[in-house]
């Protein structure tokens, strides 16, 4: 289940100094989601011409732990293919880490993590509760060193999936972690939902 990267062609609008805000006042506007149907078949995102990868001294992540809303997953690193479509892992229970971009514990860029909300076969996937996460919960990214980082959610976004801005993807300005599911209606016709929901934290 994967979702093509569309190339934009608008200028990436850096989130950075609005992230930078102690109260990111610009991204705490509560968002109401659509309740996630029992069948899936699409995933996030569609968006961007990619950036380069960011270069700082990160680890990569293993796993993440939202103690709020009962998430807990175990990560892999994802890159994309050779039509620009990002990949997710095959398994519903599994998270995918954008290994084109930063690292937890890099000065600059977005850690991408993106996973199921839920497929027909499965059910619930990884993310099936991200929908219920609230601006300021914890969010816990283990390390492969063994060590771990803590964030704060400062945002939660709904878009179309042909609309996710490309600062979702930007590795400039202040770290940030992103997580991405879908939601939104469900098309039973194409199977896929229409919507993107993305959630921002930051380092705690």
């Amino acid at each position: 289940m994967a979702a093509t990267l569309k190339a934009a062609s608008a200028v990436i609008v850096l989130l950075g100094t609005a992230l930078a805000l102690a109260g990111a006042a610009v991204l705490t506007g509560r968002l109401e989601v659509a309740p996630s149907p029992s069948v899936n078949t699409g995933l996030v995102p569609p968006a961007v011409s990619l950036p380069a990868p960011a270069v700082g001294d990160g680890i990569r992540p293993v796993r993440l732990h939202i103690p709020a809303q009962h998430v807990d997953a175990a990560i892999r690193p994802v890159g994309v293919d050779a039509n620009g479509t990002l990949r997710v892992p095959s398994r519903p229970d599994q998270l995918g880490w954008w290994s084109g971009g930063a690292r937890p514990g890099s000065a600059a860029g977005r850690v991408v993590i993106v996973g199921h909300v839920d497929t027909a076969a499965y059910g619930p996937g990884a993310f099936f509760r991200l929908a219920h996460v609230e601006v300021g919960d914890e969010v816990y990214v283990r390390l492969a060193d063994g060590q771990s980082r803590k964030y704060r959610t400062v945002a939660r976004r709904l878009y179309r999936k042909d609309r996710v801005p490309a600062q979702v993807f930007a590795q400039t300005g202040p770290a940030c972690l992103v997580l991405i599911t879908c939601a939104g209606p469900f098309d039973r016709t194409t199977r896929h939902y229409r919507d993107n929901l993305v959630i921002y934290a930051l380092p705690a």
